[in-house]
């Protein structure tokens, strides 16, 4: 039997997911789809590979079966299979699409605004802190899907109140409680977005906020936009879509891949010379957990770009997570490791002037060094201690002289 998952993009409908038992999903653009590919691994004028559609689907979910179970049980879907789970839960996902299974009309859910008051909010927060699987309220009209292992939820912003999101109603901030193993993660992870933006690299805004007595790190989403008094979907997708890989496949891709994609479809080295940027930050304050999925590009009728940073977390701080580079500098698989020569070594792979990736990463660097010792202070003094000693010995590897 055929199933089908329709794809709503914008107002228009996009296109249909079609899944044969036995084999890979495919995605067929409706004739009357908007210009613009929904993603670039799904090209208008050439076959996709053969797993590309199925992947792109795959990274709109939770990366946790566990996760998954939890959110079938409270959406009420027959089971937590991809298809099954984006009918019930595909009304406000990342980027945007949302899902239907009706290919002439645009998904129904009610417009109606479903308040969460802050009691309902903090009660989220704790229910997530208790578990890391228990995304999803039950006995709301919410919809929604994110990516990723951390637990997290949505929420719409209207004038100054909190309302739960679905197809009719966009989320327009990330609600991420820390965890009891990540100590301040949410103020550090805050802390970090600032850096970025005192360095001069576009990133989210975000800040640490408290809800009667639950705090909680709260995110601008990136992929919408303030349309009136409510918010609208922009379409975005991060560079495991755009590559076609499933989310398994995160810590795998690396910089050449990427370079050769973004190459392709900006004529230069434009997206790279950003992307770059991104990367070299993250290398510099210890965030070696920076994969594919923690990088995106905004895919407009008028052009690509880079999305901002986003998921900059100095992971140095907590010894659980692996503090090897998700992705490795010239062969350097620790962020103490990336001297310039090295810096060269990457550039040389991707096709990319030495001098100019040097120049680039040494005024990543230098600016980083400015603001190091202010940058942490909502910290407490030993984790502020660690990230300012840890980053200055980062910045004064990528600043050495190289060997003659």
């Amino acid at each position: 039997m055929t199933e089908r998952l329709e794809a709503w993009f914008e107002g228009a409908h996009a296109g249909t997911f079609e899944f044969h038992p036995g084999e890979p999903v495919t995605f067929i653009y409706d004739h009357s789809a908007p210009p613009t590919p929904i993603s670039l691994s799904l090209p208008r004028d050439r076959p996709a590979t053969a797993r590309a559609a199925g992947n792109f689907l795959e990274n709109l979910l939770p990366d946790h079966a566990r996760t998954r179970d939890r959110m079938a049980a409270a959406y009420g879907a027959p089971s937590p299979r991809t298809f099954d789970l984006l009918l019930a839960a595909g009304g406000d996902v990342a980027g945007g699409v949302v899902f239907s299974a009706d290919s002439d009309h645009p998904p129904t859910t009610s417009r109606a605004l479903s308040p969460a008051d802050v009691e309902d909010i903090a009660t989220r927060i704790a229910a997530i802190k208790r578990d890391q699987d228990d995304w999803v309220p039950r006995g709301t009209l919410t919809r929604f899907s994110l990516a990723g292992t951390q637990g997290k939820f949505s929420l719409a912003k209207i004038d100054s109140d909190w309302y739960w999101s679905n197809s009719g109603v966009p989320s327009s901030h990330i609600l991420k409680p820390g965890r009891d193993d990540l100590r301040n993660v949410e103020s550090a992870e805050t802390s970090a977005l600032a850096l970025a933006r005192r360095v001069g690299i576009d990133a989210v805004n975000a800040e640490v906020r408290t809800f009667i007595d639950q705090t909680v790190f709260v995110t601008e989403r990136f992929d919408r936009v303030l349309d009136g008094s409510t918010h609208r979907r922009l379409h975005s997708e991060d560079l495991a879509q755009a590559l076609g890989e499933g989310p398994d496949r995160k810590y795998t891709v690396q910089m050449k891949t990427i370079a050769s994609l973004l190459r392709s479809v900006d004529g230069g080295d434009r997206l790279t010379r950003e992307l770059l940027r991104q990367v070299a930050f993250n290398v510099l304050i210890g965030n070696a957990d920076a994969h594919a999925k923690n990088y995106s590009l905004m895919l407009r009728p008028d052009a690509v770009t880079l999305a901002p940073l986003y998921d900059a977390v100095p992971v140095g701080l907590y010894p659980s997570f692996d503090q090897k580079l998700a992705m490795k500098i010239g062969g350097a698989r620790h962020p103490a490791a990336a001297r310039p020569n090295l810096w060269r070594k990457l550039a040389r792979t991707i096709e990319i002037d030495e001098d100019e990736m040097l120049s680039l990463v040494s005024d990543v660097a230098r600016r980083v060094g400015e603001h190091n010792e202010t940058a942490w202070d909502s910290l407490d003094e030993g984790q502020a201690r660690t990230l300012r000693d840890s980053i200055r010995r980062h910045v004064d590897v990528a600043l050495e002289a190289p060997a003659p």
